[in-house]
């Protein structure tokens, strides 16, 4: 990640991986690691764990696995501030569960 790509992760909270699955919600370990963050990844059998600036690998190198972004969820906003795209996934969501 460039310099300008770190964010500050918070517990609880959803985030995108580069190659786009959710991973989370996040929650701080109590073990002093290079890894402090760990979570679940969707479509891994084990959980995710990431540097506090949101990278798989201490050393800075790119993964598949690094956390790029949060994800914002409609129920998040405001009714006045949800956006066709959010009702459009809400709404895909409803049909898959029937």
């Amino acid at each position: 990640m460039d310099c300008e790509d770190l964010m500050k992760l918070q517990p609880g909270l959803l985030y995108r991986t580069r190659d786009g699955r959710t991973a989370g919600p996040i929650e701080r370990t109590t073990v002093s690691d290079p890894h402090p963050w760990t979570g679940s990844v969707e479509g891994e059998r084990t959980a995710g764990v990431w540097t506090d600036e949101g990278q798989f690998f201490s050393s800075g190198s790119f993964h598949n696995l690094d956390l790029v972004g949060r994800i914002h969820r409609s129920r998040d906003k405001a009714i006045d501030q949800i956006t066709l795209e959010d009702y459009r996934r809400g709404v895909a969501k409803l049909r898959a569960l029937l």
